[in-house]
């Protein structure tokens, strides 16, 4: 049995849920989806999974030392102690890192670490337990460090980007989102695999249903609201339809909120309705008519950032409604409406919310049992284990 130390944000469930509540603002949906699928999948395919977490808590003034080891579903997790203070939580985090990791490639001779390398602090920590150490260590890159998205850090501030990227040239291998990352980073020509994503299984449980849908057409957007993500566009496009019972919902956090308010003075069939749990937003996706992405094929980072909220609106059931964007495979085309340009988007929601509910949830129900069967989980781990044998 392969034994993996797995180094991220992730927690388990129950962590996750009392950091939310007691802090509100923690490390972002996404990630955390796409960690704890990696892990399942990695389980799945008969690895033994350590998971060593950097706990992100973005608003928290006060220090959260220690929290217990625990276990669930198969993860054993080992929280790090997170501080209060910028400066001291990274020294320390650093350095707890490299005592923890240490020691835990010690003990597992024959193991190999996997780190997501946008964690600067464990990224560092990793490469520092290389020293003396041949268990190999593998990177998850989800963004190119430097051209993330709104990122326009420059001079002094862009000094933990440029620390990232030198972290990412020291890694035995890769998982990367796209091809183009692998072009970029992958100098050296090191070994790597694609996982532009996974969804979860456990969506098929509760099925979508047209019984179940809201009865009036609603369009809904879900994740980071900030305008680089297309807010302003979507608003401006759904403005555009007469549809008198068509309604467009807001979900998540960013400082797009404002003007989404502010539209929704001007059109009351525009609500914003505040920041919920995964699940919780799962079960929206499946009463909605229409999932839209509206993030636009706009800069440089779009080629190497895969959008990992289309994979959760496919595998909800409910149609989605995006741009092909240069990170996309082409194997994804025929399971989504394309948005062509900003222009287009207002004609193309007014006909899809015209069309009959039943050749809607018909289409989103073919590109579910698609991303299901194969993007799920098992089998795009079963190409992280391939890599790591």
């Amino acid at each position: 049995m392969m034994k993996v130390l797995y180094l991220s944000s992730l927690c388990s469930i129950k962590e996750y849920e009392r950091m939310f509540k007691t802090y509100g603002s923690t490390s972002s949906h996404a990630s955390q989806k796409f960690n704890r699928m990696l892990v399942d999948g990695l389980i799945a395919n008969g690895c033994e999974v350590d998971a060593l977490t950097q706990r992100i808590i973005v608003k928290g003034g006060e220090n959260d030392l220690t929290r217990p080891d625990e276990e669930e579903n198969g993860i054993r997790y080992k929280y790090l102690p997170r501080y209060a203070s910028k400066k001291k939580n990274r020294l320390m985090t650093i350095w707890n890192a490299w005592q923890e990791i240490r020691k835990w490639k010690q003990r597992n001779p024959d193991g190999v670490v996997i780190c997501d390398i946008i964690l600067g602090e464990l990224s560092i920590a990793t490469w520092l337990s290389s020293f003396g150490s041949s268990v190999k260590n593998y990177g998850i890159v989800t963004d190119v460090p430097g051209i993330r998205a709104g990122d326009q850090r420059k001079g002094i501030k862009a000094i933990p980007q440029k620390i990232k990227d030198h972290m990412i040239s020291v890694y035995d291998g890769y998982i990367f989102l796209t091809e183009k990352m692998n072009e970029r980073l992958n100098k050296k020509n090191k070994p790597y695999v694609v996982v532009e994503g996974m969804v979860d299984q456990a969506v098929l449980e509760i099925p979508n249903t047209v019984e179940n849908k809201y009865p009036e057409a609603v369009c809904m957007m879900a994740g980071l609201l900030e305008d680089i993500f297309g807010v302003s566009a979507l608003l401006k496009a759904f403005m555009k339809t007469d549809k008198a019972n068509a309604r467009l919902l807001f979900y998540g956090k960013g400082s797009a909120v404002s003007e989404i308010n502010a539209c929704a003075e001007k059109d009351p069939r525009i609500k914003y309705c505040g920041e919920l749990t995964n699940q919780q937003i799962v079960a929206e996706e499946k009463k909605a008519t229409l999932l839209i992405n509206p993030r636009p094929a706009e800069g440089e980072w779009t080629a190497y950032s895969f959008p990992s909220k289309n994979m959760e609106y496919m595998a909800s059931g409910t149609p989605l409604v995006a741009y092909d964007l240069p990170c996309i495979p082409r194997e994804y085309l025929p399971y989504f409406y394309q948005i062509t340009d900003e222009n287009q988007m207002g004609q193309l929601l007014q006909e899809l919310l015209c069309k009959e509910p039943e050749e809607l949830h018909g289409f989103g129900l073919k590109a579910q049992k698609w991303v299901t069967e194969h993007k799920n989980a098992k089998v795009q781990a079963h190409k992280v284990v391939g890599m790591l044998q």
